[in-house]
């Protein structure tokens, strides 16, 4: 898995984070970064969350994106 953070271009060190955010149910934004742009994406009130790499599992926002995409 790319260890690079898709905000800042650097070496995710540690612990990686998706951010979203949504609006009318179209996806304006879909990152994966590292723990300060985690922090400053808090502060900006977007949804965040940790990424399980040991676990694999998908999130039930992530399943019903999939969902919706293939028609199910």
């Amino acid at each position: 898995m790319n260890r690079v953070c898709q905000h800042c271009g650097e070496l995710i060190v540690g612990n990686r984070y998706r951010v979203t955010s949504e609006e009318e149910g179209i996806t304006l934004l879909d990152m994966i970064v590292c723990s300060l742009c985690f922090v400053e994406a808090k502060r900006l009130h977007l949804h965040t969350e940790e990424i399980n790499v040991k676990g694999k599992r998908t999130s039930s926002r992530s399943r019903k994106s999939h969902r919706s995409r293939l028609g199910i």
